[in-house]
């Protein structure tokens, strides 16, 4: 009691403490002004100071501890899809549309490959029965082992957009079924997670994976006499891929199921920029690696040159976004080793492709 009248004594006799109803009395916030503009340190104001400093610490103090004993149990990421209705929609979804489902074992084996797979039937109970071809060298070692299992939605059928979603489960049972196919269950899903959601899913792929590229103009095909069905009478391309020289004349910056976008230096272009206008239409033979296949995957592409990115009349780089109008597949009919189908929803083809590449892309960093 004497240390706390002590203390006091340096702010005035303990009588001159108002109470805590004082600090409802007009009177007693008048003289707290009348002292503040003054300039003089009254008791009342190192009281006040000390309350509102008091009050601001407890504030702040009951957030940290609200914080941290509530919000340990942190909610999913928004990403994620954990309602039981909603996951067995979309799976229910992924078996009408016979979505391809690409299974690969989690990174705990880095050499690891992936495999396509198609589901068979989905049971919140049962789990998710898969087939693959027997070409997969599936072991009962295997049942345990957890897998992630990626697919895509078309889930509104007016759009050329998908959506992407995977999951991770254990391996619960794998048989034979008859001789050209394995049946594999994983475990039902706690979560799916949203991957990415786009018209065509867009990738950047390393140089290495382009392994040939030419270009015709469809005028310069017209004028030589050209068959659109037959490729050898297309005569000399505008541009062509040189992967010997560094830096190359012409890279392909991105690449999709519904475009292409190259980046071409000024000295490719020689004697040839005024066809690279917009709406300008070109033919596209495309060779990419395929790891996961013994041989690459050639493309033919009918293309329209939608966008130009820089001056066409300046040194260096010059951006080129085509739209894929239609591809080519096998013909049957004599003479013509392609047939041209319309591209309404892109070159399925190469946006499987372009799946396969983002997909082992987004595995070998980890995500």
């Amino acid at each position: 009691m004497f240390a706390y009248e002590r203390f006091m004594g340096d702010f005035g006799a303990l009588d001159t403490l108002p109470a805590l109803t004082s600090l409802f009395d007009p009177g007693w916030w008048d003289r707290m002004r009348d002292s503040t503009t003054s300039g003089h340190i009254s008791p009342e104001a190192l009281i006040l100071t000390a309350v509102v400093f008091g009050l601001a610490f407890l504030v702040i103090a009951a957030g940290f501890f609200i914080k941290i004993r509530f919000g340990r149990a942190d909610a999913p990421p928004t990403t994620w899809i954990v309602r039981p209705g909603e996951i067995r929609a979309l799976l229910d979804t992924a078996l009408t549309q016979r979505s391809k489902v690409r299974v690969s074992f989690v990174r705990d084996d880095a050499g690891a490959r992936s495999t396509d797979a198609t589901i068979l039937s989905v049971d919140p109970v049962r789990g998710i029965e898969m087939e693959m071809t027997s070409l997969v060298r599936a072991t009962p070692s295997w049942v345990g082992k957890l897998v992630a299992c990626d697919f895509r939605l078309r889930l509104d059928p007016r759009k050329d957009y998908h959506s992407f979603y995977g999951f991770v489960s254990a391996i619960a049972a794998v048989r034979l079924a008859g001789d050209d196919f394995v049946h594999m269950t994983v475990t039902w899903p706690k979560h799916l997670e949203l991957e990415q959601k786009r018209g065509f899913l867009r990738i950047e792929p390393p140089r290495n994976f382009v392994l040939e590229l030419e270009v015709w103009h469809e005028n310069t095909v017209k004028t030589a006499h050209g068959r659109f069905g037959n490729p050898s009478t297309w005569g000399e391309p505008l541009l062509r891929l040189d992967p010997r020289l560094e830096p190359p004349l012409i890279e392909v910056r991105n690449i999709s199921g519904g475009g292409v976008r190259l980046e071409v230096l000024s000295e490719g272009l020689q004697g040839h920029k005024a066809l690279f206008e917009p709406t300008g239409r070109f033919l596209m033979r495309l060779v990419l690696a395929e790891p996961e296949a013994d041989q690459p995957l050639e493309f033919h592409l009918a293309l329209r040159l939608q966008n130009v990115y820089g001056d066409p009349g300046s040194a260096g780089k010059k951006g080129f976004g085509f739209r894929i109008v239609s591809f080519g597949v096998p013909s049957d009919a004599p003479g013509d080793a392609l047939s041209w189908k319309t591209a309404a929803s892109g070159a399925p083809a190469l946006d499987d492709w372009a799946f396969r590449r983002h997909l082992s892309m987004y595995r070998s960093r980890g995500e």
